[in-house]
C-alpha cells in the first residue's frame, strides 16, 4: 500500500484523537476579598489546573478540596493587595514570557491558537493574563516573606510516591509531526498540506531522523498535539486510539488523518502494566512538595492580612 493510500486508510481513525471539551460552568460569586471577587468559573479553573499539576493524578473533587483551592485563591487575592503595598508590579515583558512559556509547553503556534484553546474552557486571554499577574505577584511575595526554605525529606518523597504512583499503568511514548489544516483553507491549501504530510511520511518511513522532521514539518496547535509527547498514560487517551497505538511496533511510523489535518505518529516505546519508578518521577515529586510547603508557609505569613481583610465565603 503506498503512502497516499495509507493516509486515506488512516482517515477511519479521525475520531480517535480526543479534542478539548468545552467547559460548562454556570458562573456566580463564591467569595469576596475586600473589593475583589472570586467566581465559580475561576475556582473551577484553579481546581482543573491543580489536578493537571498533581503528579498526573487526579485530586479529589470534593468539598474539602474545593475549599482548599478557594483558600489558595483568597491568599492570591490578598497577595495582590500586599504586592501593591510593596510597590510590586509585573512588567509586560515578564507577563509576555509567562504567556510564551505556556504556548511552548502546550504546542500553541501563536496567541490566536492559545485564545481558541482558552475559549473552549470558557476563559479569555485577559482572564489568563490576570491570573498570571496574580501568580507572579504571589511567587515574588513568597520570596520576600517566606524566609524558611522548603525541606523535602526522602520519607516525604516516598510517601507521595506510594500514594500516587504505585498503581500499574499502560503508557506509550509517541512523537508526532502535526500538519493542521485551517478551517477556512481552500482546496488548494488542503492539497498543499496533504502533500507535505505525504512527504514527511515517506521521509520518516525511509529512516530519516524523526526529531529533525518534527522541526521541519510540525506545526502543532490547540486541537492537534505535536512534537515529543513523552510517555502518555492510557487513561489520558481515547480507548480506541490507545489500542491502535498499543498494536504498533516500537519504531513504527503511521499516518493519521483527522478533521483538523494530518499527523505522522511514531511509537517509540510501549510500557504495559508497569509501575513508574521512583527515580523517574523524583524531580516532579520534589517540585510538587516544595511548592506545597512554600504555600503553607506563605499562608502562615498572610494571617495578619486575612485579619485585616473583609472576606466573605459564599460557596
Amino acid at each position: 500500500m503506498n503512502s497516499f493510500a495509507l493516509l486515506c486508510f488512516a482517515a477511519v481513525l479521525s475520531a480517535l484523537w480526543p479534542l478539548p471539551a468545552a467547559a460548562k460552568i454556570v458562573d456566580k460569586i463564591v467569595a469576596q476579598v475586600n473589593n475583589e471577587i472570586i467566581t465559580l468559573s475561576e475556582l473551577e479553573q484553579a481546581m482543573k489546573y491543580q489536578r493537571t499539576t498533581s503528579g498526573g493524578q487526579a485530586a479529589p473533587d470534593n468539598e474539602a478540596y474545593r475549599r482548599q483551592t478557594l483558600d489558595m485563591l483568597i491568599d492570591r487575592k490578598l497577595a495582590k493587595e500586599e504586592a501593591k503595598r510593596y510597590g510590586m508590579t509585573v512588567p509586560e515583558k515578564d507577563l509576555r514570557k509567562a504567556l510564551d512559556d505556556i504556548k511552548q509547553r502546550n504546542g500553541f503556534a501563536d496567541d490566536e491558537a492559545l485564545k481558541k484553546a482558552l475559549a473552549k474552557d470558557g476563559m479569555t486571554m485577559e482572564q489568563l493574563r490576570q491570573q498570571l499577574i496574580e501568580q507572579i505577584q504571589l511567587d515574588r511575595l513568597m520570596a520576600i516573606l517566606v524566609k524558611e526554605k522548603p525541606k523535602v525529606t526522602e520519607a516525604d518523597i516516598k510517601r507521595f510516591y506510594e500514594a500516587h504512583y504505585t498503581t500499574p499503568e499502560n503508557r506509550v511514548h509517541i512523537k508526532i509531526i502535526a500538519l493542521p489544516i485551517a478551517p477556512d483553507a481552500t482546496p488548494e491549501q488542503q492539497e498543499e498540506v496533504r502533500a507535505q504530510a505525504e512527504k514527511a511520511l515517506i521521509a520518516a518511513q525511509q529512516g530519516e531522523d524523526f526529531d529533525k522532521l518534527i522541526q521541519e514539518y510540525s506545526k502543532p496547535g490547540p486541537t492537534m498535539p505535536g512534537g515529543d509527547l513523552g510517555f502518555v498514560r492510557q487513561a489520558d487517551l481515547d480507548p480506541k486510539f490507545f489500542e491502535f497505538l498499543a498494536n504498533l511496533k516500537p519504531g513504527e511510523v503511521v499516518p493519521l488523518k483527522t478533521p483538523q489535518g494530518f499527523q505522522i505518529i511514531k511509537l517509540m516505546e510501549a510500557r504495559m502494566n508497569q509501575v513508574i519508578s521512583l527515580d523517574e518521577v523524583r524531580p516532579q515529586i520534589v517540585q510538587i512538595l516544595e511548592r506545597e510547603q512554600l504555600l503553607k508557609l506563605f499562608s502562615e505569613q498572610m494571617k495578619d492580612a486575612r485579619k485585616r481583610a473583609l472576606i466573605k465565603i459564599m460557596l
